[in-house]
């Protein structure tokens, strides 16, 4: 295998940087204007300190080094920190604009799905970006609705909130 996917550290902070900085912004574009993207990208790309001391935060990382994939699952509603019991929130996925559509996304989510059913959690819910949606389809997640996630006060993101039952 040309990659490995492990459970994250706070050591991976700066690679994961590096992966939302080169990913986002080519992958965002097909499905957001500039001007909407611009000051959304620098609230977006960068790593959440939290999310990789989680232990159900992940990284697929090449055998030669370099981080070509992230993303991972809380309990904790993102933005609210609100739990509810057997649900799971997917949070902040991204991979490499070059590894896209080799599975590094998917063995991500694999992993995510697998420790989540063991820890008792039965549905999935994530907020899919616009250009993510067919991802998430893909992986058997439903669209709910369209929604705004507020990124601050004066920058807002139009999404998907999509839902999968374990």
């Amino acid at each position: 295998m040309e990659y490995e996917v492990r459970v994250a550290s706070q050591k991976d902070a700066a690679a994961v940087d590096r992966l939302l900085q080169v990913s986002y912004p080519k992958l965002m574009a097909s499905s957001y204007d500039n001007e909407l993207l611009t000051p959304a990208l620098k609230l977006m790309t960068k790593s959440n300190p939290s999310l990789l001391g989680s232990g159900t935060y992940y990284v697929a990382e090449l055998s030669t080094g370099g981080v070509i994939g992230c993303g991972g699952w809380t309990l904790e509603r993102p933005g609210t920190g609100a739990v509810e019991r057997h649900m799971g929130h997917i949070r902040h996925f991204a991979t490499h604009p070059g590894w896209t559509r080799r599975g590094v996304g998917r063995a991500i989510y694999r992993l995510c799905e697998s420790a989540a059913r063991s820890g008792g959690v039965i549905a999935f819910e994530c907020y899919s970006s616009l250009n993510a949606e067919k991802f998430y389809s893909a992986l058997g997640f439903e669209n709910i609705c369209e929604i705004d996630i507020e990124l601050q006060p004066d920058v807002a993101l139009r999404a998907v909130l999509m839902r999968r039952e374990l």
